[in-house]
């Protein structure tokens, strides 16, 4: 499930790549990545001091980050990035959240074209690690409930009534998934 959910967040926003961060005891994990460059840095399992990097930087703010490369920058050779072998010319972090409590966070790298993240890719990555939050808190190996399409449909209606530009962003992130096959 993570790594659908991050392979859907390099997608929709055209990251190069990107990674969940499980937070335990001070530690950041990854437990799911994708894209160009992890083929290349396997990353699963590697493991980071939580303040570290960009990551880091969200996991004590709870706030989304996105930004473009300065060499005064140290977040960005730090962290998990550190671990690519190059410095990433664009991130985009936001954390996620299950309740008050900071559980992860997802990190995505490299926009494509060079171009930097938006506020719409910030609203995208942030509800796909809303939905990551809930495979980190329990655990991801706990059986998860499955919702029926019905109840889904439902749920989606009352959200396009409630608040549209949600939705939209549902939309879109759903769209992309279901366009994956």
């Amino acid at each position: 499930m993570l790594h659908a959910i991050v392979k859907a967040a390099v997608d929709v926003t055209a990251a190069s790549g990107g990674w969940i961060l499980a937070r335990d005891s001070g530690r950041l994990t990854v437990r799911a990545a994708a894209g160009v460059d992890i083929d290349t840095a396997p990353l699963a399992g590697v493991s980071i001091d939580e303040g570290s990097g960009t990551s880091g930087f969200v996991i004590a703010s709870g706030q989304p980050l996105a930004l473009s490369a300065r060499a005064d920058d140290p977040r960005l050779s730090e962290g998990i990035a550190a671990h690519l072998g190059r410095r990433p010319s664009t991130v985009l972090c936001v954390a996620c959240e299950s309740g008050d409590n900071v559980v992860g966070a997802l990190e995505l790298i490299d926009k494509s074209g060079g171009a930097t993240f938006s506020f719409d890719d910030v609203e995208l990555a942030t509800l796909l690690a809303s939905i990551g939050a809930v495979a980190l808190a329990s655990g991801e190996q706990a059986q998860t409930a499955v919702v029926s399409p019905a109840s889904l449909g439902n749920d989606l209606v009352r959200l396009a009534d409630v608040d549209p530009a949600r939705y939209a962003v549902v939309a879109s992130a759903v769209g992309a998934l279901l366009d994956r096959g």
